[in-house]
């Protein structure tokens, strides 16, 4: 009994903390409504005998009172309940069982920009660096003269022009003296389209101005200046070797005479090319090696009394993407014209694109041996490339 008297007097104290009037009356079904469990029921209903006021199932405890809150129904569980800090709320700590995890999520998977773009006017070096494929003085795609045989992508668009300007110091076997000068200015306008990614056609036709004064050699200073004749011309890429990272091509051209040969500015003639354009890549650095041959015409101007011979050409080349807007270029250009006479230049250049629209060069020939029509010490070429894609 002892054990029943200190039962209930716990459920007192408890009543009292929560308000209960003192001198309060509770059956047991309103201490099972607050929640005491039956042990607590009979230590208290056991009380009763034993004089704690409770008859009849009415179960007395002497404590403050007052009215008790509503207690939320509860499901059995194992899990602790917790009262919220409102105090009007139970809530059950019960584990949630949940489902198994049979697929994870997909991440979604953005394409990153690549750090430069393989456009249609550029091809990879070493998977990291990339050069430009403009256009040379003739309208083909290559350095300064020598040809590549790389073709930029069917569909690609390319014009610009090339200026290539000399002081004459010499007109044939014959050096100016102090009172004669003489120079010349030609700017080659090109255009150059890909057909597929194996034939490219360009067509080509230069502005020619230049200026003799040299009484000795004619009765009059000559200074001409008009279009010079034309150049159609076709480059197919026969074989391409990614395994040794090889290509070779081949191409024709057709010069017509729309330059006029009275005045100096073309031949009169309609000449015939042929040749062929070698390119392999060393890591970084790309060689090129061209060979032609042209089969001209048979003039008879007093600029050329004794006609022209057909005329044998090469041009070894490389270059080296410095970086993706940087190219430096170094070609050897040789030519035996017969009756024209050898020259041999070596071509130092460079080659800027500020954009993947545009590319500027600038070169300097440094004549080595020239024997031909007009002698010079060097010449200064300016080019501007623009792409279409």
């Amino acid at each position: 009994m002892k054990k029943n008297t200190a039962i209930a007097a716990v459920i007192a104290v408890l009543l009292a903390s929560s308000g209960l009037n003192a001198q309060s009356y509770y059956n047991s079904g309103q201490l099972q409504q607050y929640g005491f469990s039956k042990t607590a029921q009979s230590a208290t209903y056991g009380a009763q005998s034993d004089g704690y006021g409770v008859q009849n199932e009415d179960y007395y405890v002497s404590a403050d009172a007052g009215s008790l809150p509503p207690i939320t129904s509860q499901k059995s569980s194992k899990a602790p309940v917790v009262k919220s800090k409102s105090g009007n709320e139970v809530y059950s700590q019960d584990s949630v069982s949940l489902p198994p995890v049979t697929t994870l999520p997909v991440p979604s998977r953005t394409a990153l920009p690549p750090l430069y773009s393989d456009t249609m006017m550029t091809v990879p070096i070493e998977e990291s660096v990339t050069r430009v494929l403009a256009c040379n003085l003739a309208g083909y795609t290559g350095l300064i003269e020598t040809i590549s045989a790389d073709v930029s992508k069917a569909g690609s668009f390319k014009m610009g022009f090339h200026s290539s300007w000399f002081d004459i110091d010499r007109v044939y076997d014959r050096t100016l003296s102090n009172n004669e000068s003489g120079d010349m200015l030609t700017i080659p306008l090109f255009f150059n389209y890909a057909v597929t990614d194996d034939l490219e056609v360009i067509y080509n036709i230069p502005i020619v101005d230049y200026t003799i004064k040299s009484r000795i050699l004619w009765r009059n200073d000559i200074s001409e200046s008009g279009c010079g004749d034309s150049t159609l011309g076709f480059k197919y890429k026969v074989f391409d070797n990614p395994t040794y990272q090889t290509r070779g091509a081949i191409g024709i051209g057709f010069k017509f005479p729309t330059g006029s040969d009275d005045k100096g500015l073309g031949t009169g003639e309609t000449d015939f090319t042929i040749f062929t354009a070698f390119s392999k890549n060393y890591e970084r650095i790309v060689g090129h090696l061209n060979l032609g041959y042209t089969m001209t015409g048979d003039p008879n101007t007093q600029f050329y009394p004794d006609g022209l011979a057909d005329k044998f050409f090469y041009n070894i080349g490389i270059e080296y993407p410095h970086t993706h807007n940087v190219t430096v270029m170094a070609e050897v250009a040789g030519e035996d014209w017969g009756a024209e006479g050898n020259k041999v230049d070596v071509i130092p250049g460079i080659r800027y694109s500020p954009t993947e629209n545009f590319s500027f060069e600038i070169a300097v020939p440094i004549s080595i041996t020239n024997d031909q029509r007009y002698g010079y010490n060097y010449r200064l070429v300016l080019g501007l490339n623009t792409f279409f894609q």
